[in-house]
């Protein structure tokens, strides 16, 4: 560096004696940085003990001035956790009562030191960094109540977020020491970070009596629908992180098999939903998971939804993002407020063998403006397809896919060949609604692409006598669900059917049968929260050449399993989704006296 003549007398002379005499000046100077960052960065990772900290604590002690609870070796030890429970059955509304706001209140355990006859805490960290500003966000906000008398919802100040921490055994026994524990009823526990080698489990493995809990590491086995909540596993290092005004979205699900065509996945999104989905995550990031106090805060918020579901948030004001609310639809879907009508829709026909009806309801449905490709599930592996040629000519691309068991599910599989966001579910004997009904069917869900939009209304009631829910089929004036032999919905729930049913529903269904339509309305309802769209006055299917060995529905214990469906759904769901509704869409000037030709949809059929 010095080779300059203006530099080159002093520079040499002068630079080795600055080391010699600071030498062990910068070897210690950069020792201690160098610890420092070490410091810094492990301090980072979490959990982080709060243990010399003397700022927290809801009764103003630290933690240091905590009470020390010394736990005997026979003290009781809670049973692991019922995996039965549901709202209904491990939790006491009735604490909750009545109140002009809608709120629950949530009591939080004072601070208090628990560890064995030897003095052994329960916890190598004792209280996280985390769990200390989850219950200050908490004892802040209007959920919060420092009378334990008035509170429907019990925190234990004990950290259960990483289970890794704990000693499991010595950790039941302090919950069940707690003066409300009562097997846990009414009470919340918060956990990230669940299992432990051997086994790492996908729940927290402490013994837990009844209690909620809000867990990061559910299975399909281990969450109580409708009773956990399950929420996502904070780390502390993204709060650190500066988020760029644009977010990537986290919205895009692409089957492992075809990894090697995202980038052509990705690049076949418009520019103007890359935005939404952007603005849309973002705004899920910073509502929900952004921070320990959101986290907790929309914990309470479900549960406080459960108790008092009449004045329960809405789809929209959980899913849409002020910036976006008028723009776009609901999550999970993205799309415009009303999809363009170009790409049109796909219909997939559910068959067996019943080639003479199938090729009629192809023939019918091709009339329909707005199909874009028909896609016919040949479920039958005893007897092949018709050949090509014997194939009604259609204007729109006709695939046959055939299945590999015959499964009433099959109809609900995501098939790479439906490229339309808008699918019509119909089944092979369906030969009796017009083009304008199909066209017209189609219009209305693309107004509502979050909703299922079908034709024949069925109706959930409550038997006081036999203590169940039934199905009816008969003239009411409310519907709550729509027969999927000819409805219109989003692609999206094929994938959720297919994937994530709760609980053995798929298996149950394919085993009886039954009552594919009746989980794919539980599985919608539950998703939005909303009630299905029964459009034109038709209330039945009619198939006049069909005969009792032809359709299921004609079955005489068809209809008596149908209602066992519902109360089966419903006790996987955990709860009731179905919303009842009175009303249906009709077109414009329907029954208007008016000249047909200047009607929109003339021939809509009749009952």
């Amino acid at each position: 560096m010095y080779t300059s003549g203006k530099y080159s007398s002093r520079g040499p002379a002068l630079i080795p004696r600055m080391k010699t005499k600071h030498r062990i000046y910068y070897i210690t100077l950069f020792s201690v940085v160098l610890l420092g960052l070490i410091a810094t960065g492990m301090f980072q990772f979490w959990p982080h003990s709060i243990e010399s900290t003397a700022d927290w604590t809801l009764d103003k002690r630290s933690v240091h001035d905590a009470p020390l609870i010394r736990l005997p070796v026979s003290s009781p030890i809670p049973e692991r956790g019922d995996l039965s429970c549901r709202m209904h059955t491990c939790f006491d509304v009735y604490r909750c009562g009545y109140n002009p706001k809608n709120r629950i209140k949530v009591y939080i355990y004072p601070l208090q030191r628990f560890v064995d006859e030897l003095g052994v805490p329960i916890s190598s960290t004792g209280l996280s960094r985390e769990y200390n500003d989850l219950l200050s966000a908490i004892s802040d906000s209007d959920f919060y109540t420092d009378d334990i008398t008035r509170a429907c919802l019990f925190i234990p100040s004990i950290d259960v977020l990483n289970q890794n921490s704990l000693r499991i055994r010595e950790t039941a026994q302090a919950l069940a020491m707690l003066p409300r524990w009562d097997k846990g009823m009414n009470h919340l526990l918060f956990n990230m970070l669940p299992g432990g080698p051997p086994d790492y489990n996908t729940a927290l493995d402490v013994p837990r009596d009844r209690a909620l809990l809000a867990g990061g590491g559910f299975s399909t086995w281990t969450y109580r629908q409708g009773y956990d909540v399950s929420i996502p596993v904070y780390s502390p290092l993204s709060a650190d992180v500066e988020q760029p005004e644009k977010q990537p979205g986290a919205s895009v699900v692409i089957p492992e098999e075809k990894l090697s065509e995202m980038y052509t996945i990705l690049k076949s999104i418009p520019h103007r939903q890359v935005e939404e989905m952007q603005r849309q995550a973002h705004w899920f990031w910073e509502a929900y998971f952004s921070s320990m106090k959101a986290i907790g805060l929309t914990t309470l918020q479900i549960i406080n939804d459960r108790i008092y579901p009449y004045a329960a948030r809405t789809y929209e004001q959980w899913n849409n993002p002020p910036v976006v609310k008028w723009s776009s639809v609901n999550s999970p879907l993205f799309l415009p407020l009303i999809p363009p009508r170009a790409p049109g829709f796909t219909a997939v026909v559910l068959t067996y063998d019943r080639v003479e009806s199938l090729f009629r309801v192809i023939t019918e449905i091709s009339k329909v403006p707005s199909l874009a490709k028909l896609l016919v599930v040949w479920n039958n592996q005893n007897k092949s397809p018709p050949e090509e040629s014997l194939w009604p000519k259609i204007g729109v691309p006709l695939k046959v896919v055939r299945t590999k068991e015959n499964k009433l599910s099959n109809r609900f599989f995501p098939y790479d060949e439906i490229e339309t966001e808008a699918v019509l579910a119909i089944d092979d004997d369906i030969i009796m609604l017009t083009s304008d009904e199909l066209q017209f069917g189609y219009e209305v869900w693309r107004e509502f692409p979050d909703r299922l939009v079908g034709y024949p209304g069925r109706l959930h009631l409550w038997d006081h006598e036999m203590g169940k829910w039934k199905y009816e089929s008969e003239w009411t004036n409310e519907v709550s669900m729509v027969l999927t032999g000819a409805a219109f919905y989003h692609k999206y729930f094929n994938y959720l059917y297919t994937y994530k049913m709760p609980g053995d529903i798929k298996n149950w269904v394919d085993a009886h049968m039954n009552c594919e339509d009746i989980a794919m309305n539980f599985l919608v309802a539950n998703i939005t929260g909303k009630a299905p769209i029964k459009v034109t006055p038709r209330k039945k299917f009619k198939c006049p050449e069909c005969t009792a060995i032809d359709g299921l529905s004609l079955d005489q214990t068809h209809m008596v399993e149908r209602s066992e469906c519902i109360n089966k759904f419903a006790s996987v769901f955990g709860t009731m989704p179905l919303k009842v509704v009175e009303h249906r869409a009709d077109p414009v000037l329907y029954k208007d006296d008016f000249p047909e030709k200047l009607k929109s949809f003339p021939n809509i059929g009749s009952l």
